[in-house]
């Protein structure tokens, strides 16, 4: 049921799910998604919950091996994350999360689902602006937090053009020395 309401969520939009529309979807009987989700909030946050379940194990499996040998593999891999966006599932599970991200706004249980995917997000940030720095000694804390924070406002602009059918052509290379770029600036901004 909750994939189904993922489905709609990027179809349609929160205005668009209903408890029908997801048992219609999901293709079972009429009523089956109130007995489990009695209301529409309650809908709403299992459907919260399965995207984070999602991120987590997505986040889990691409970088279960991190390389240990620089950063222009984790670089690698953050780029074919950036990518796989793009193909589904993952481009109705980002639409979803998109929906619910506004939601979320207005309903602090919501939002803490997603407050420990961003903070994965951040620590992952983190340690690429660490891994690709040119002279391999770690920046200053406050350096690294900044680089990390227009890493994720960047990612996070890519994220909703990709969502919204950005067409602009993109390879993991591409994203890849635009990441650097992006770190790479903000520091050289503050020499």
């Amino acid at each position: 049921m909750c994939d189904a309401a993922i489905a709609l969520l990027a179809e349609d939009g929160a205005r668009g799910l209903s408890h029908l529309k997801v048992d219609r979807r999901a293709g079972v009987p009429d009523g089956t998604t109130s007995f489990y989700y009695r209301t529409r909030s309650a809908l709403l946050h299992g459907v919260a919950d399965q995207i984070v379940g999602y991120d987590v194990v997505a986040f889990a499996e691409a970088f279960k091996d991190e390389p240990t040998d620089g950063g222009d593999a984790i670089l690698s891999m953050l780029a074919g994350q950036m990518m796989r966006i793009r193909t589904e599932p993952n481009l109705s599970r980002t639409r979803a999360r998109l929906e619910l991200t506004m939601l979320s706004k207005r309903d602090e249980d919501l939002a803490a689902g997603f407050q420990e995917v961003l903070e994965s997000y951040r620590s992952l940030a983190e340690r690429v602006v660490v891994a690709i720095q040119p002279d391999r000694e770690p920046p200053d804390s406050p350096l690294v937090a900044e680089q990390a924070a227009v890493l994720l406002t960047f990612l996070s602009g890519m994220v909703f053009g990709f969502a919204n059918g950005a067409t602009e052509p993109a390879t993991g290379e591409h994203i890849a020395r635009q990441i650097r770029a992006v770190i790479l600036g903000v520091a050289a901004e503050n020499t």
